[in-house]
């Protein structure tokens, strides 16, 4: 899985950003907090599931506090990979705090993130996993030609050329195209309110084929009505 960006680096921008005075005394209040205390003293010693325990109780016990979302969205996003929950996260904080000065920060984060999801869903594709076979098997063909013809005495000019343009043939075009079709086959989506798989399905495909939405989103979704606020779906292209 590829590293979204440097952590610490993230984390040390967002430490240093600026806050209005009303946001900073609301966020060294939340900081205050037992809960949050006790999740960031379970991170500073590397024990992301206590820490992850601990921010989650600290929201159910107050669900407008947005400190802990911050937390929980960095455990997502590097420790405990999970980049649906990580960009929910990312949203309820700014939900929270819409004038947060990290704003920028996190957004980017999301966006680094958002494309990383896409770029797994779209390598773990069939058919992008067989256009990747072509490519390989096209690019080990002519690696056995460029091989063949190194060992030859060259005859003439002539002799060669006709060689050099069967190995240019080999790599099949389709392939290529194959793959920069793939690129765009997945949209992401946040679930609104009163929002199901069959309304989903006809934002995006115009009917209530809802089953592809849930196919691609089984590895989040307990059942077709598994759906929450906020959650991120993997829009599949028909």
């Amino acid at each position: 899985m590829r590293t979204i960006c440097p952590l610490p680096l993230f984390i040390a921008a967002l430490l240093l950003a600026g806050c209005s005075k009303d946001a900073k005394t609301i966020d060294e209040k939340e900081e205050r907090d037992p809960l949050v205390k006790t999740g960031q003293s379970y991170m500073d010693i590397e024990d992301w599931n206590k820490a992850e325990d601990a921010f989650k109780q600290a929201i159910e016990n107050e669900p407008r506090m947005a400190r802990p979302h911050l937390q929980l969205a960095t455990i997502y996003q590097q420790h405990k990979p999970d980049y649906a929950h990580a960009i929910y996260h990312y949203d309820r904080y700014l939900e929270l705090r819409p004038d947060s000065e990290k704003a920028g920060l996190i957004n980017d984060q999301k966006q680094k993130i958002e494309q990383a999801l896409a770029y797994n869903i779209i390598k773990n594709s069939p058919d992008v996993q067989r256009v990747v076979s072509q490519l390989q098997a096209a690019q080990r063909e002519n690696a056995e030609l460029k091989r063949q013809l190194a060992g030859m005495q060259p005859k003439s000019a002539a002799t060669v050329t006709p060689a050099q343009q069967t190995v240019t043939k080999t790599v099949p075009k389709s392939a290529t195209q194959a793959v920069n079709s793939n690129s765009a086959a997945h949209q992401i989506y946040h679930v609104e309110g009163g929002d199901n798989l069959t309304k989903i399905a006809q934002k995006f495909y115009g009917n209530d084929e809802w089953e592809p939405i849930y196919e691609a989103n089984r590895d989040r979704m307990k059942s077709p009505g598994d759906l929450r606020v906020g959650q991120t779906l993997v829009i599949p292209k028909k």
